[in-house]
């Protein structure tokens, strides 16, 4: 497992000077053995004895900084934990705490030592000797490490395992040192200072290029070029209130002054009538043009209920209501199509794996073009659920989902985002332009797809302190 962290202080200067004279510890925090996922506390306090820090680590759960070129070839200051496994099968993250080993007078410390920053890494699941599904092919990330001398367990060519545990490479981006060796290209061309984030083959510094939901990390400027991921809150987005949402060019970063904003630019997504509405709006070339409205927190299993209407009033106009995650090709959906206006469709794909044949129809509803119905995804580490106005549908376990040929369960499990689309569904290949009803009937537009509100409950608590808005947020 490569577990990737940023704490949230300590600066770069701080940590050039220090050298080898960092470190790093990690601690188990349990969301199972009887510790409940809200039990996360907003600040860390290590005097806090109520806290659900559970000592299941065997191995070494200290290391010192080892200097290493990264995958993008910039070069850094890792923190690796070769020989980590845990005691007991069950749900886990795991707390990393950065601490200095340096006084001011240059001397190491032999006593106390203050503890600079803490960080959670990535839910993950420790299986028992029954249950467990197999070993996985060693990461990317560890094989390049290995190559670099560092004392990490591979698989070989061969299929065997050189060592049996399993390696956990920390890297503390804070610690990233200033630009590329290798030179990230974004398209035919290097991001700049000024213009820092790439997106598709472009530069620039919005929040259309930098946003995590759409920037590419390994093309931009450096990898810490994109603004960090925001994570999973509990709220309610009320589109009643024009606040709750805001076009991709005014969004500056901080979730917490907007909770949706518009994926691109021209946008047809607004707010009006006292809902979020997107528009398909016939270009001159006769096909649609669409809206993407995304949620700025990306949320890693959870319940997400809108309550909305559906905009596809006629064949080909396509309305979706997704959690999806880009760059791995993890989806959860429900879709609306024109040529069915009494039903709503639900889907799941794992890495981009798209088999439609697990299409499900949800039963008779009044016309959803005219109606508003609450659709909800239930989300956990065990199971998908669909339901409309608060009756379920459809269940997909995941146990139900592991292919014996490929070895995995080929169940979402990625961080993802929320969002709404209108597209024309009918302007695409002819698969697709069959499912979704033949080419557009123009005539019968406007096709808008409105949202009253959306509301999430997180599966995991906590992940939002952790979060740092860019610099500029405010301005």
């Amino acid at each position: 497992m490569d577990g990737l962290s940023s704490p949230r202080t300590a600066g770069d200067s701080a940590i050039m000077s220090l050298g080898q004279n960092v470190a790093s510890s990690s601690s188990i925090m349990s969301f199972s053995a009887g510790s409940r996922p809200d039990a996360v506390p907003q600040e860390v306090d290590d005097s806090d004895t109520s806290l659900c820090i559970v000592r299941n680590l065997i191995g070494s759960s200290v290391t010192a900084g080892s200097k290493l070129v990264s995958m993008d070839g910039s070069l850094g200051i890792f923190f690796v934990f070769p020989d980590l496994s845990i005691r007991k099968d069950g749900d886990y993250r795991l707390r990393f705490s950065f601490f200095n080993l340096q006084s001011d007078n240059g001397e190491l410390m032999s006593t106390v030592t203050q503890i600079k920053a803490h960080t959670f890494s990535e839910p993950f699941r420790v299986y028992s000797a029954k249950q467990f599904p197999g070993m996985i092919e060693s990461t990317m990330m560890s094989k390049h490490f290995a190559k670099q001398g560092v004392k990490i367990p591979v698989r070989k060519e061969s299929g065997f395992l050189e060592a049996a545990t399993t390696s956990l490479i920390c890297l503390i981006s804070a610690l990233a040192l200033s630009s590329t060796v290798l030179g990230a290209k974004c398209g035919t061309q290097e991001c700049g200072k000024d213009t820092p984030c790439c997106v598709k083959g472009f530069c620039n510094r919005n929040a259309m290029y930098c946003a995590p939901f759409n920037c590419e990390p390994e093309n931009s400027r450096t990898p810490n070029s994109c603004w960090n991921t925001a994570h999973c809150v509990d709220e309610t987005s009320d589109f009643n209130s024009a606040t709750a949402f805001a076009q991709v060019a005014d969004y500056k970063g901080d979730p917490h002054t907007t909770q949706y904003v518009s994926k691109f630019e021209p946008s047809n997504a607004k707010h009006a009538n006292e809902q979020l509405e997107l528009e398909l709006v016939k270009q001159p070339d006769g096909k649609g043009f669409g809206a993407v409205v995304t949620g700025t927190r990306a949320i890693q299993y959870g319940t997400v209920t809108a309550v909305m209407r559906s905009g596809s009033t006629a064949g080909g106009v396509v309305s979706s209501f997704i959690i999806r995650n880009d760059k791995v090709g993890d989806e959860i959906d429900f879709e609306f199509v024109g040529n069915d206006k009494t039903a709503v469709q639900s889907n799941y794909y794992w890495h981009n794996d798209l088999d439609y044949t697990k299409m499900v129809r949800s039963p008779q509803l009044t016309d959803t073009t005219h109606e508003y119905h609450a659709y909800q995804i239930q989300w956990t580490p065990e199971q998908i659920v669909w339901a409309v106005d608060g009756k379920t549908f459809r269940t997909v376990r995941r146990a139900d989902t592991w292919d014996p040929k490929d070895k995995v369960f080929k169940f979402p499990d990625a961080e993802a985002y929320v969002s709404f689309s209108i597209w024309d569904g009918g302007a695409g290949a002819k698969g697709t332009a069959d499912w979704a009803g033949g080419k557009v009937n123009w005539a019968a537009a406007p096709f808008k797809f409105a949202i009253k509100n959306v509301s999430t409950n997180c599966y995991f608590k906590g992940n939002e302190t952790t979060y740092v808005p860019p610099a500029d947020a405010k301005k």
